[in-house]
């Protein structure tokens, strides 16, 4: 199953430690997510987990496609105060077989 990276920001403002309503929103939120994950098809591998300095959470899904992902940060509400990107992750292995499919190097 295809894996991503799913890459989460926000300002401080925004943030559950100074923000009163955010903080109530995600506290809620936090407990949907295992449910949430399961209604769409997506398996964490790796997190949720939170960078606290840097206002930032970062985890890696299996999902058969990145519409699920969309679907569930939807309904999640985390788009609500973060900014949401979400990446196709390879393996090396599998990286380093796709050059094959590159044109030639152009330097």
């Amino acid at each position: 199953m295809p894996q991503f990276v799913v890459r989460l920001n926000h300002p401080p403002d925004q943030c559950p430690t100074s923000n009163s309503k955010v903080r109530e929103r995600a506290a809620k939120g936090a407990t949907e997510i295992p449910k949430l994950a399961q209604k769409h098809g997506i398996k964490f591998i790796a997190g949720p987990l939170v960078l606290d300095a840097e206002h930032e959470g970062i985890a890696v899904v299996e999902a058969e496609r990145p519409e699920a992902i969309h679907a569930f940060v939807l309904e999640s509400g985390l788009m609500q105060w973060n900014s949401i990107r979400v990446t196709l992750a390879q393996s090396l292995v599998e990286s380093m077989q796709e050059l094959e499919k590159v044109p030639p190097p152009i330097y």
